[in-house]
């Protein structure tokens, strides 16, 4: 499963028979989603570490308030994809095509260079924590470790204006 293949799916829910595919094709069922703790926390994940992936679904009407109108009617809306890179404990480093990029992305001058400008920049003492960009209606960041490399590329839906 690639990134490529799951930003589509960005604003559906656990009902796209289309995303349920591309799950069970990775090993993972997206029925394992526990819709008592999305209506009590609003929120729930589902972590593919072997593929170096991780997903959030929202609550759908904690989607509709913060984001958009869902692409369905279901309850579990995937509202961001996280892809790791080398060094996490947990997670094996995703080594599918990045999204916008021509290449891969393993530190912050890769972003740079394929990104370009970034919207908005968080750094603290001279360390730039993560870098944000807006590309065909994708909020992407990348968070960077402390050397520069890259910790996590997340491409999330953007937040309502």
């Amino acid at each position: 499963m690639t990134l490529n293949e799951l930003l589509p799916f960005i604003g559906c829910s656990e009902l796209n028979a289309g995303l349920g595919q591309l799950l069970k094709s990775a090993g993972a069922n997206i029925a394992s989603l526990s819709m008592k703790k999305l209506r009590s926390q609003g929120v729930e994940g589902m972590e593919l570490h072997a593929e170096g992936l991780a997903l959030t679904f929202n609550e759908r009407e904690d989607y509709i308030r913060t984001y958009a109108e869902p692409k369905d009617k279901g309850e579990a809306i995937l509202v961001a994809v996280f892809a790791y890179g080398a060094g996490s404990k947990a997670f094996k480093p995703y080594q599918g095509p990045i999204p916008f990029s021509k290449g891969p992305i393993a530190n912050r001058q890769d972003a740079l260079r394929e990104f370009g400008t970034p919207l908005r920049t968080e750094e603290e003492d001279d360390v730039v924590e993560w870098d944000q960009w807006l590309k065909d209606g994708v909020q992407m960041r990348a968070t960077y470790r402390d050397d520069g490399s890259v910790k996590v590329l997340s491409f999330t839906v953007p937040f309502k204006k």
